[in-house]
């Protein structure tokens, strides 16, 4: 348990950092949604995402200017399998010469996507932990 819940929390400390920085905005007003329903099984999703530490091969992308230093995330075709639509592909292009460009297609995990599964599974630990702490109580109590 205490495994899992620090798990999320780094998961956590992730997406907000990534949260933070992104630019876009998604839509949120109710008035233009439709079938609207609660995220479940959050947890379930969470759990079988896999966090990693990288570093960029920038000697061989280095028409890319990835950072330097170690790189916390994903790897996109892992996280494809638990979360297909948080998946994206991108065109990176760059120049190759006289008016030569060219394109490094790769594979993005659209953090912001993850954060409803997140918050879902915060929910559900909580949830989880208030349920023990109860029965905790009882079995003190003698109950």
């Amino acid at each position: 348990m205490k495994t899992r819940f620090r798990f999320i929390l780094s998961f956590m400390a992730v997406l907000a950092a990534s949260v933070i920085t992104a630019s876009a905005q998604q839509v949120s007003d109710s008035s233009i949604k439709t079938n609207t329903s609660p995220v479940t099984n959050s947890l379930s999703y969470i759990t079988r995402l896999q966090p990693v530490t990288y570093q960029y091969n920038q000697s061989e992308y280095r028409q890319l200017n990835l950072p330097a230093g170690t790189q916390y995330g994903f790897i996109a075709s892992d996280a494809k399998q638990v979360a297909p639509w948080a998946i994206t592909t991108h065109n990176n292009w760059y120049n190759a010469g006289k008016g030569n460009q060219r394109a490094i297609t790769t594979a993005e995990v659209d953090l912001q996507k993850l954060v409803p599964l997140l918050v879902g599974a915060i929910k559900e630990q909580q949830a989880e932990i208030d349920k023990l702490k109860h029965e905790v109580q009882q079995l003190k109590q003698g109950k």
